[in-house]
């Protein structure tokens, strides 16, 4: 009745010590759980390719800076290393800075400025 939890024994209710290394604990917000992004209109953000190796954000978001008033600044990492993104208050800002800064230098490198594209799963390589 009590044995390995299940039914009304000594922890009641179904429960037991030894589940919780086998239960899915809650919705938390933790690396790969629920994150989903910036909440940004895709006309107000840009993509940023060819970034040096090892470029902070906030020295983004100085160049950046440049084309509009910059509300996010985001450099990846892993598989989306050397590119960022960055949002800017209006769309006039995102597109002026495509056509102003694409092709600058940042840290001595040509960066690459562009609309923001979200890309879909059936967007990626298959095999």
């Amino acid at each position: 009745m009590g044995f390995g939890g299940w039914g009304k024994g000594k922890f009641g209710g179904g429960w037991s010590p030894w589940q919780p290394m086998f239960m899915k604990w809650g919705k938390g917000k933790g690396k790969g759980k629920g994150y989903s992004g910036l909440k940004v209109d895709p006309s107000l953000k840009c993509w940023i390719g060819n970034l040096p190796e090892g470029t902070e954000w906030k020295a983004l978001q100085e160049h950046m800076n440049q084309a509009g008033k910059t509300t996010w600044v985001e450099c990846f990492s892993g598989r989306g290393s050397g590119t960022a993104g960055v949002a800017f208050s209006s769309a006039e800002e995102a597109a002026n800075a495509i056509t102003m800064l694409n092709g600058s230098l940042l840290n001595g490198q040509a960066i690459m400025v562009d609309v923001w594209v979200r890309s879909s799963p059936t967007d990626a390589p298959q095999g």
